[in-house]
């Protein structure tokens, strides 16, 4: 899903020790879930540690969620896969111990995904990064950016006194750019007189960076603040929203998790139906490979927090809740993604 050109930044980030041992049960990184019968394992590599990035912990809520409903699945799962070259080892790993599905969380990937696919053509995979699709297993996934943009910004500007939001982003990526674009939309629906500041953290991990972009946003008396990275860096402006009692939103994984009442909004992308449809891609036999592509309309991207803010009036959840529904209808008209052309 994350463009190239994040590489860089990604790689100066938190590029741990990935070893062998990161699989084993119990280990560092790795959880399982299930007791008695034939297990159906699943290999996950996530980019970090769910706890301390939205996106990862995404992908990790979503095998969590799996697991519940079906006590027959065990998942393994590694983080801080920023290196290609250290997580090509313990994708391997997880499939010679059995893996029946593997989930490869970040673009990054995309090459170690090819290649694994090949040598085990019978397993489902997927690999977060539009258009790698290799027959007869490997598939990828992405989520609309527009719909994501619109839906939180025309939120926050419906809750901003004066019709001012401010924007962090990370480094101008190219599904920041378009988050942008339809954050744009949806702020001009809400409010036609409206104003959006954006400033940038120059970093996808540097989460005191985040912050104090959040900070200066405050200084300016702006406090619904969208942080647009969705990954680590936003960590950081999302506790000082939790300090500040300001408004903020974000994407991936529930940003309540850092900011149980700074979090107005999360647009949560849920892989759920991805991994059950390789699941029984991987007891029924493979399909041809497709791009999943996360929207409103097919239930991948979810609307959090915002029901539970005390910050949202009755009134105005009734108000969104249609939005929702318009963008997941297509009813609300989009302009053509250029990320991943050819998707919502």
């Amino acid at each position: 899903m994350r463009k190239p050109g994040v590489a860089a930044a990604l790689a100066l980030g938190l590029v741990g020790t990935l070893s062998l041992a990161a699989c084993g049960g119990g280990s560092q990184g790795a959880s399982s879930g299930g007791a008695g019968g034939d297990k159906t394992k699943i290999g996950l590599i996530l980019e970090a540690r769910p706890e301390v990035e939205p996106w990862s912990a995404a992908w990790h809520n979503a095998a969590e969620a799996v697991k519940k409903g079906n006590s027959n699945v065990e998942v393994t799962e590694t983080y801080e896969a920023y290196d290609a070259t250290r997580a090509e080892p313990v994708v391997r790993q997880m499939l010679d111990g059995g893996a029946k599905v593997m989930l490869l969380s970040t673009f990054v990937l995309a090459d170690v995904a090819k290649s694994v696919a090949k040598e085990y053509p019978k397993v489902p995979m997927v690999v977060s990064s539009f258009g790698v699709l290799q027959a007869p297993n490997l598939n990828s996934v992405t989520a609309s950016y527009l719909e994501i943009g619109y839906s939180t910004c025309w939120l926050l500007t419906k809750l901003s006194p004066d019709g001012r939001i401010g924007v962090v982003d990370a480094q101008g990526a190219p599904f920041e750019t378009e988050i942008e674009q339809g954050c744009g939309l949806g702020a001009a629906a809400a409010n036609s007189a409206g104003k959006i500041t954006k400033l940038s953290s120059n970093s996808f991990t540097d989460v005191q960076a985040n912050r104090e972009q959040v900070q200066s946003l405050l200084d300016e008396g702006i406090k619904q603040i969208y942080l647009v990275s969705g990954t680590e860096d936003g960590v950081g402006g999302l506790r000082l929203c939790q300090e500040a009692k300001a408004q903020c939103a974000s994407w991936g994984g529930d940003a309540a998790q850092w900011a149980p009442t700074g979090a107005v909004l999360t647009v949560n992308l849920n892989w759920k139906g991805v991994i059950e449809e390789l699941m029984n891609q991987a007891k029924n036999g493979l399909k041809a490979p497709q791009t999943f592509d996360l929207t409103y309309g097919s239930g991948g991207l979810e609307a959090l927090d915002y029901d539970k803010s005390a910050a949202v009036s009755p009134a105005l959840k009734q108000e969104y809740r249609q939005v929702l529904a318009d963008l997941a209808s297509g009813k609300i008209k989009l302009p053509n993604s250029k990320a991943h052309p050819g998707f919502r």
